[in-house]
């Protein structure tokens, strides 16, 4: 197991922990953002070995979030009352949500960080080249200034004024047009690619979208996307919005509050969407061009919770294909089209949906599902596809299931049971590789931690990484000779492949808690998602066996074959075996001789010849040029004769 990673900070907001598939781990705390990123010790590096878990260091960079030009956000003065935003005017900025973007969007095509402060104001950052410094490179509110104040102007933009933030009273529908309350990156939109060695960009890493909800309660949906070279350096994103849909605050709040009163009317002017979560990609190809292939129709929905109600907006994208021959960027056009998707009927009386929300697609089952925070309940709503893409309206067969969440008490002599009404602070879903049932992670600000697999006879149990939890709780509470009465405050909660990463704090829990800033410590637990270790030798051959590969079929190949020489495990030896099988029948080049090593492992394979490099589908050796260093033993690459794939590091290979 990993060790826990020990912070001097404090969290700012719930769900403050952001996980990106490059590795690196976002923390949300106050003024500043922490930037985890595992490194391996130099000896480790240099002879090739697999370290320790617990021995595992962390690179920690931090940057601040709140510093901003007058350009980039305009003074604001104090406002009349009707006009009056406390986050606005009179915040410290602090952040307030953190997203990492799906890979592509950054050099090198890592991710990107969205950062949300309490000013309302979303902004894009990325490292520059160097690693430990982080740049601001997009203010997603400046999009939505420019479309927004052309619509109000009546398509005059020639009357914007730099500054008309300033002025609220006279400008109250673009300010509130503009300010952001909350956000989420959507799932790459990627194109279905058909069977090629070396898909294209679109394919690959596809198109990036953007969710964000407004404090007109309107969701917006953006394009963001890399500058053309010309424009990268002083632009290097390009945010366009692409589709926008209002929506209206309900007028039901549950038995709470009487409709139409005073009271509800003053509550319903001050209800915002928040919780922005974005269920996967469906995909429907129409009648389109010779080719059969296109134009293609890819739909997704976006969850919000507003007030107590849950809303869910449909997005429908078409992609079609300019020129099939063509190489130019773009070489698709995209059309968006988002409404109201009224055939997920979530208006539910009996539920105070609270949030956060999480999507989950049951592979093989034609059904999609959604996990949503409710007071005292966790509700589980179950869609089928037809009514995920709104195909058919009149199926109602989606399934809602509420799960109390109860917690026992025992004096000694009996136990009771009660309902739990604490908040939901962090949620996640991970999908195992046998059985693929996702199944749903879940923290509470007091400590409360479940997890239950996302089906109908499923019940919520204690979550195995809350032993984790428990041992720094108790760690903190001995030291602190507490008597038991520590409480363990989970913040956030997110997960990568089969890892679980929980952010947590500790408090006392039978006084009044007194801390300075030098007494600020937060804790950020590591764990699998069973409690179990996972064995990384196995994990590029075990998750690209029989399923397209999101990896060069040349890293493919040396994975393989560092199996075949270094390794005796018979399970990655098999999965050697089906990767070179899969490649040769892809590439049309004869692997026979490394498929006939697969039954003699830690034997050598020999370097190819050069009519084979250069012949097609030779682009799956690794080539090195004549003018090359000579061999370091203690070097983590060991150069060799082209086409060698002892040229290649195993452990490095095998843990990416």
């Amino acid at each position: 197991m990993l060790d826990p990673i020990e912070l001097q900070v404090f969290p700012s907001s719930y769900d403050c922990i952001s996980w990106s598939e490059d590795g690196d781990i976002a923390v949300a705390a106050g003024e500043y953002v922490h930037i985890l990123t595992p490194k391996l010790s130099s000896e480790n590096e240099a002879n090739g070995t697999s370290p320790n878990a617990s021995s595992i260091e962390w690179h920690r960079i931090r940057f601040r979030a709140n510093v901003f030009t007058i350009n980039e956000w305009p003074i604001m003065f104090p406002q009349p009352r009707d006009h009056f935003s406390v986050g606005a005017e009179q915040s410290f900025s602090t952040v307030a949500g953190i997203g990492w973007s799906p890979p592509g969007l950054a050099k090198y095509r890592r991710s990107v960080l969205a950062v949300l402060t309490s000013n309302m104001v979303l902004t894009i950052y990325a490292p520059t080249n160097n690693p430990a410094k982080w740049t601001r490179i997009a203010i997603v509110n400046k999009s939505l200034e420019i479309f927004f104040h052309e619509s109000i102007e009546n398509g005059t933009p020639n009357l914007r004024t730099q500054s008309f933030r300033r002025d609220i009273e006279d400008n109250t529908a673009r300010t509130r047009k503009t300010n952001i309350r909350s956000f989420t990156w959507l799932p790459p939109l990627k194109v279905p690619a058909k069977n090629e060695l070396y898909p294209a960009p679109e394919s690959r890493w596809g198109f990036f979208l953007l969710a964000v909800t407004n404090e007109d309660n309107d969701m917006v949906i953006l394009q963001v996307q890399p500058s053309s070279s010309e424009q990268a350096s002083q632009y290097p994103l390009r945010v366009n919005l692409v589709s926008t849909v209002s929506l209206p605050t309900s007028a039901g709040f549950g038995p709470a509050l009487q409709f139409n009163s005073l009271l509800a009317k003053a509550v319903r002017s001050q209800v915002r969407s928040l919780y922005l979560s974005s269920g996967p990609w469906l995909y429907q190809t129409e009648k389109g061009d010779r080719s059969g292939e296109f134009p293609i129709v890819a739909t997704t929905n976006v969850a919000t919770i507003q007030g107590v109600n849950l809303r869910v907006v449909r997005l429908s994208v078409n992609l079609e294909l300019r020129n099939p021959d063509s190489h130019d960027e773009p070489r698709y056009n995209l059309t968006f089209n988002a409404s109201e998707n009224v055939a997920i009927p979530v208006g539910r009386t009996d539920l105070a949906f609270t949030g956060p929300i999480r999507w989950a697609q049951h592979a093989g089952t034609g059904r999609v599902s959604m996990a949503v925070g409710a007071r005292a309940k966790l509700a589980w709503i179950d869609i089928p596809e037809s009514v995920y893409i709104e195909q058919d309206s009149e199926d109602n067969s989606t399934q809602f299931y509420g799960f109390p969440m109860m917690v026992e008490s025992s004096d000694g002599v009996s136990s009771t049971s009660r309902a739990l009404h604490e908040r939901i602070s962090g949620m996640t879903v991970t999908t195992g590789v046998e059985p693929r049932t996702p199944t749903l992670h879940l923290g509470s600000v007091g400590g409360y931690a479940a997890v239950m697999p996302l089906a109908a006879s499923a019940e919520l149990s204690i979550a195995p990484w809350n032993a984790e939890v428990e041992d720094i709780r108790e760690r903190f509470d001995i030291d602190r000779d507490l008597g038991g009465l520590a409480i363990a405050r989970i913040w956030g909660l997110v997960s990568q492949q089969e890892l679980i990463a929980a952010a947590v704090t500790l408090h006392p829990g039978d006084m009044v808690e007194y801390r300075t800033n030098a007494e600020d410590r937060l804790t950020v637990v590591l764990s699998t998602a069973t409690g179990q270790p996972v064995d990384p030798e196995r994990y590029i051959l075990r998750n690209h066996t029989g399923t397209e590969s999101a990896l060069s079929p040349k890293v493919l190949y040396a994975a393989a074959c560092c199996a075949i020489v270094q390794s005796q495990r018979a399970e990655l030896i098999a999965s050697a075996r089906e990767v070179l099988k899969k490649l040769s029948a892809s590439t049309g080049v004869h692997l026979s001789d490394e498929i006939a090593r697969c039954s003699e492992p830690g034997s050598a394979i020999e370097a190819k010849p050069p009519e084979t490099l250069n012949a097609p589908g030779g682009n799956i050796f690794e080539k090195f040029s004549e003018a090359r260093p000579a061999n370091d033993p203690k070097s983590a690459v060991q150069f060799d004769v082209s086409g060698n794939p002892r040229a290649w590091n195993l452990k490095a290979l095998l843990q990416m």
